[in-house]
């Protein structure tokens, strides 16, 4: 059902797109140019959430180890760089045009920007509907790995909610702007318009940008902090070290750990290094930990030094 309302407001978002372009040409609006390439990156990070709904239960291959769980930060990251040229552009251009101001015809702007909100509205009704006021609805029963999971996707989804509403804001402005030139002729307004959209959409997007660039370098980006983690392997006595530690998050879902586990001969029995492995795996689900891997050694592979050491 959510994979059939994500279509819905694809479809909707590209009856935007297309006549923000249109439309933006014919009146020579910038204002309605750069909505609709604001419209165009959500509309991408729309269709990515849609694919990984569609490849979420595909398994993994022997080529294919990992799945396609970095395809959603390198889109996002192509994604925003471009918007980011894009919009230093459009800026450059605006400031031009300010200073020359170019006759606009406002009823295309009125028009089509009536269009954008009501388009964006249906689509962040949609979203609404998808489950964003239902984090806190979820049961403490559950175990916390599972909640956090269900977290992380109602997360994604209210910022999609978001950004609709952010977008019919913005569309609202494209009116507002269009009345003023048809009753005021005061065409410097779509060039000043232009360029708080696009400072707007720089400033908003730039926490994707660097999530992302973060996430492809396999930097740390999770919730977890040094001495929390230090607390959690190493609380038990039998725990002499760990090393060759390896923290990322591929994806806005998952978060990997891996590290090897020095243990003294106190630990003889498969049993007690079981044990002793599912303890810190269940509290390092707390950090919403979802791929952990332990390797566990003996005394003689210490290095004192808890990072990889290539």
């Amino acid at each position: 059902m959510n994979e059939k309302k994500i279509l819905w407001i694809i479809v909707f978002n590209l009856v935007i797109i297309i006549s923000e372009v249109v439309f933006g040409l014919i009146s020579n609006s910038f204002a309605l140019i750069a909505d609709a390439l604001h419209n165009t990156g959500d509309v991408i990070a729309i269709v990515i959430t849609y694919v990984a709904l569609r490849l979420g239960s595909r398994t993994s291959t022997f080529k294919y180890t990992f799945g396609f769980l970095r395809a959603e930060m390198m889109a996002a990251f192509v994604n925003t760089l471009f918007l980011y040229v894009t919009m230093l552009v459009m800026i450059y251009v605006s400031i031009q045009r300010f200073f020359n101001p170019e006759i606009i015809e406002p009823l295309y702007m009125i028009t089509v920007g009536s269009v954008a909100v009501i388009a964006n509205g249906i689509s962040a009704y949609l979203l609404n509907n998808m489950g964003v006021s239902s984090c806190s609805s979820h049961s403490h029963e559950h175990n916390h790995s599972h909640s956090h999971s269900h977290d992380n996707e109602d997360a994604n989804i209210k910022s999609a909610y978001l950004h609709m509403l952010s977008d019919a804001l913005i569309s609202f402005g494209v009116i507002v702007a269009g009345i003023f030139i048809y009753f005021f002729k005061i065409y410097y307004i779509d060039s000043i318009l232009t360029i708080v959209f696009s400072v707007y959409i720089l400033f908003h997007s730039y926490g994707l940008l660097k999530k992302s660039f973060l996430s492809l370098m396999d930097i740390n980006i999770t919730s977890i902090k040094e001495k929390e983690l230090d607390d959690i392997i190493l609380q038990d006595s039998r725990v002499i070290e760990y090393n060759d530690l390896h923290i990322s998050k591929p994806s806005s879902k998952y978060n990997f750990i891996s590290f090897h586990l020095v243990v003294n001969d106190d630990l003889e029995h498969i049993n007690e290094i079981e044990e002793l492995k599912n303890k810190i795996i269940h509290e390092l689900e707390h950090y919403s930990f979802n791929h952990i891997l332990i390797v566990v050694d003996n005394k003689d592979k210490i290095k004192n030094n808890k990072l990889c050491t290539l």
